[in-house]
C-alpha cells in the first residue's frame, strides 16, 4: 500500500506536534506558516517546512496540493486562515480534510467550506483524561462530527470467539468495526468472516453514546 502524503497548516503547538508525529510514522509530510522561525525550527522533523501566508492565493497555487492526500488545518485562532486553507483543500481534489475548531460554530462553518472531520483538542484531551481517571476501557476517541466518533475500545465480552457477520452489529447497531489491534498488529478493514479475541482492541465508528454502552460492556 503506498504511504500516504499529508499537508498540515499551521506549525503552532497543535500543528508542529502533529506533523513531527506523522513524520516520525515514515510518512511524507509537508507543514506550511508565514513564522519563519517556526518553520526552521522542524526544518528536520519533516519532510518540508514551506514559508508562506495561507491568505494569499498566488502563494497557495504553488504549493502542489493537488499531489497529497490528507490535509490538516490545523490553525485553530484565524478563522478567515483556516477557511481559505480548507477551501484550498477541497479545491486542488485533497481526498481527506481534517480541521482543529476552538468551538462548535467554529467547527461547523468548516464544515461547511469543505472539512470533512473537525477535531476539537482540548475538549478530546479533557474527555481522555476524565474517562481514564474513572477507569474507562475506552481509551481513544475522535468526534468528528455532532453525532458519529471513532473509539479505540476493549472488545465486548459477548463479541468473542465470533465472527463480525455473526454479530450483525452493523444492520443491527449502525457500529462499523473498521480495525482491530492484535498482538501489536492492526487488522484494518476487517473482513465479515474476521473473528474477534478476548484479548483484541476494537476501533469502531459509531454514535458516541452507543460506543460508552460497548465500552461498559467489556
Amino acid at each position: 500500500m503506498q504511504d500516504k502524503s499529508i499537508v498540515v497548516f499551521g506549525a503552532g503547538r497543535f500543528g508542529s506536534a502533529l506533523a513531527q508525529e506523522l513524520f516520525n510514522e515514515n510518512l511524507e509530510v509537508m507543514i506550511v506558516d508565514k513564522d519563519q522561525e517556526r518553520i526552521q525550527n522542524l526544518a528536520t522533523k519533516v519532510t518540508t517546512g514551506i514559508i508562506t501566508d495561507i491568505k494569499d492565493e498566488d502563494a497557495i497555487e504553488e504549493l502542489g496540493l493537488k499531489n497529497f492526500d490528507i490535509a490538516v488545518v490545523a490553525i485553530g485562532s484565524d478563522l478567515e486562515s483556516s477557511i481559505m486553507a480548507t477551501v484550498a483543500a477541497r479545491e486542488h481534489g485533497i481526498e481527506t480534510i481534517y480541521a482543529k475548531a476552538p468551538s462548535e460554530m467554529y467547527g461547523r462553518i468548516l464544515l461547511k467550506v469543505g472539512a470533512d472531520y473537525i477535531i476539537y483538542p482540548e475538549r478530546e484531551i479533557a474527555e481522555r483524561l476524565a474517562r481514564s481517571i474513572a477507569g474507562s476501557s475506552l481509551m481513544e476517541y475522535i468526534n468528528f462530527s455532532g453525532e458519529y466518533s471513532i473509539a479505540e475500545i476493549k472488545a465486548p465480552k459477548d463479541w468473542a470467539n465470533k465472527r463480525l457477520k455473526d454479530l450483525d452489529i452493523r444492520s443491527e447497531q449502525n457500529i462499523m468495526v473498521i480495525g482491530i489491534k492484535r498482538m501489536g498488529q492492526m487488522i484494518i478493514s476487517p473482513k465479515a468472516d474476521q473473528d474477534i479475541l478476548p484479548t483484541d482492541r476494537v476501533i469502531v465508528l459509531a454514535r458516541y453514546e452507543d460506543i460508552e454502552d460497548l465500552a461498559e460492556n467489556d
